[in-house]
């Protein structure tokens, strides 16, 4: 895979293992400044996609793309990121413990938020779906010594792998169905009118979006989000409502929006060709019904011969 496409990820994982290790051997009293490496590390990233600017053409690679579309979310997810660290820095000196975790957390959650962007398979969908939920596992429980808190984790862990379990066996039945698992692929397959388990696949694709109507807390799947809202840290909630929600979303976009567009045109010159052979094959009946031209009159016979006497 082409690691360029992935600067970006790559450079916010690093950080957050960056500020994992500085926690080892920074002091209680200067841990703020943790909170500040990693603000000062998501502007500077900030900066450097504003610089690139919208690329010129769209690149894809294994299941990544990066098109306008991704470069939008990049940003959104970076000054989401930005914001929520500094709320962490004012509300940190209420935490008894885990400070340090807290902001290396936040980049690895932002990490899976920005692979879901240009995510374009769903080998990746999955992967990044599961970097935001295993980290904010922990990010809701991080204060463990309050019952509400540890409840909310407990609840989010419990209904979260429960969720994923189903998008798993829902990505399996694509797969099953289509053999393929890149989202353009499918696509083209549906267009084409190549599918022949279409039963699996439209099962698989109701699995799939249920999961991720969990994961944007969509109705009816939303019983999960009063508790842990409540329980959770306020940063970590804000971040659970707006990155994660618009991870959510933005992977919503990209399996229904921007790579079925070739299914919707399938379907649409599909429709066409239908009708043009529903009328060739009634042209014969209505031949067939057509009234018929009159046949000639039959000859009239001779004239007897005269008597004779």
């Amino acid at each position: 895979m082409n690691l360029a496409l992935i600067s970006t990820e790559i450079a916010v994982a690093l950080l957050g293992v960056v500020i994992l290790l500085l926690d080892l051997w920074t002091p209680a009293a200067r841990k703020r400044l943790l909170g500040w490496g990693v603000v000062g590390g998501l502007l500077i990233l900030i900066g450097a996609n504003l610089r690139l600017g919208l690329p010129a053409k769209v690149i894809a690679d294994q299941g990544y793309t990066l098109d306008a579309f991704t470069a939008f979310f990049r940003l959104f997810f970076l000054v989401a990121g930005v914001l929520v660290t500094l709320l962490v820095i004012h509300y940190a000196p209420r935490l008894r413990r885990g400070i340090g975790e807290l902001y290396a957390l936040i980049c690895f959650a932002l990490t899976g938020m920005l692979l879901a962007a240009g995510s374009t398979s769903f080998v990746m969908l999955f992967v990044a779906i599961e970097l935001i939920t295993i980290t904010f596992y922990v990010l809701t429980s991080l204060e463990a010594h309050r019952a509400r808190s540890l409840e909310a984790g407990v609840k989010y862990l419990i209904l979260g792998a429960a969720s994923s379990a189903v998008m798993v066996f829902g990505i399996a039945l694509i797969y099953g169905a289509t053999g393929h698992l890149q989202f353009c692929e499918i696509a083209a397959m549906l267009a084409a009118y190549q599918l022949e388990h279409t039963l699996l696949f439209k099962l698989g694709i109701m699995l799939v979006l249920g999961g991720l109507a969990f994961k944007i807390a969509a109705v009816p799947f939303q019983l999960w989000a009063p508790d842990v809202y409540q329980g959770a840290p306020t940063p970590v909630t804000a971040f659970l409502a707006a990155g994660s929600k618009a991870a959510g979303f933005a992977l919503l976009l990209r399996v229904l929006l921007v790579n079925l567009r070739v299914v919707l045109a399938g379907a649409r010159g599909g429709l066409h060709h239908g009708r043009g052979a529903r009328h060739a094959s009634h042209a014969p009946r209505h031949a067939s019904h057509a009234p018929r031209p009159p046949s000639p009159a039959p000859p009239h016979p001779p004239p007897p011969p005269p008597l004779t006497p």
